[in-house]
């Protein structure tokens, strides 16, 4: 049995449950559908309760936000399948092969990530810079993913064996936004499972509006930067695996630390007003994610 695990965060999943039990009873395949809403608002959580009324769909809503870590831990815990399917809820299944690729592969590993990609550009302005990020940084196909497997590897779209989950698990130690997946597959490559990365992508319809999208990005350099204090075993690791993170120590080898730090608080306003603009530069968003990074570097893991 395959348990599809969705935690669920202010979005309908009506649809996306819809598509997955029409793929499963077409292959007649045992699946179970857990819902999991982390303190949606109202709506959502009366929208996505409707579907507790199936006979294999369990849904649960909490009475305030647990996080992304914790979430998906206790989805785990409930699942009574072998196999994990974890997926965002904001996302749409555009391929009527979508589990089938999956249970294809299924004797191969005990890993398998399946990818994302994204719709055509949006029309509103405050959109286009996480759509921009998604494609430019999201969107890689399994070749290129299988270069890097354990880099690559993204929480949204992947499907686990039960037993290999309850040895990694996500640390329930990051809060917030970010990088909980980074720290996921550094674990698994400490654990040495191999990851198989395939062509099957969800569409990633949850965009963010600029400014939040900004914040979120701060979050998770609050992450990272936490990530390398609590796990000082695997700081290399982590290191040679994030790009961002290899650019920070060349920067912070050649000293030029206080340069980023200057940058941050001098440009931080029209850094922001041109990632918020209608062709944002990806390349200043890294700017301003190691600018950022340079200012709480002391403070978390120097």
């Amino acid at each position: 049995m395959i348990s599809i695990c969705i935690p669920v965060y202010n979005f309908d999943v009506t649809d996306l449950v819809d598509e997955l039990l029409r793929q499963a009873a077409f292959l007649n395949y045992p699946v179970e559908v857990l819902i999991f809403d982390d303190h949606s608002q109202q709506y959502f959580r009366q929208k996505n309760a409707l579907l507790g009324s199936r006979s294999s769909v369990n849904y649960l809503d909490f009475d305030f936000n647990i996080g992304r870590s914790k979430i998906r831990n206790r989805l785990a815990d409930f699942a009574s399948g072998q196999w994990l399917l974890f997926l965002d809820c904001d996302v749409v299944i555009d391929n009527p092969n979508y589990l089938k690729n999956y249970i294809d592969n299924l004797n191969n590993t005990k890993v398998i990530c399946g990818g994302r990609k994204y719709g055509a550009r949006p029309f509103r302005s405050e959109f286009i810079l996480r759509w921009k990020y998604g494609v430019q940084r999201e969107c890689k196909s399994a070749f290129y993913r299988q270069l890097k497997p354990y880099s690559a590897f993204i929480s949204g779209n992947f499907i686990i064996d039960y037993d290999i989950f309850q040895k990694v698990r996500f640390n329930e130690q990051l809060s917030g936004y970010g990088h909980e997946d980074t720290l996921f597959g550094v674990e698994l490559k400490k654990h040495n499972v191999n990851i198989l990365h395939i062509d099957n992508p969800t569409v990633h319809l949850g965009l963010d509006p600029c400014r939040e999208f900004i914040t979120k990005t701060e979050q998770g350099v609050v992450n990272l930067a936490k990530i390398m204090r609590i796990t000082p075993c695997m700081r290399k690791d982590i290191e040679r695996s994030i790009k961002l993170l290899k650019v920070f120590h060349t920067l912070r080898t050649l000293g030029l630390l206080p340069v980023l730090r200057w940058a941050f608080k001098a440009m931080n306003p029209v850094i922001r007003q041109q990632l918020c603009s209608r062709n944002p530069s990806i390349l200043l968003m890294d700017i301003y994610k190691l600018s950022l990074l340079s200012q709480i570097y002391r403070r978390h893991w120097q």
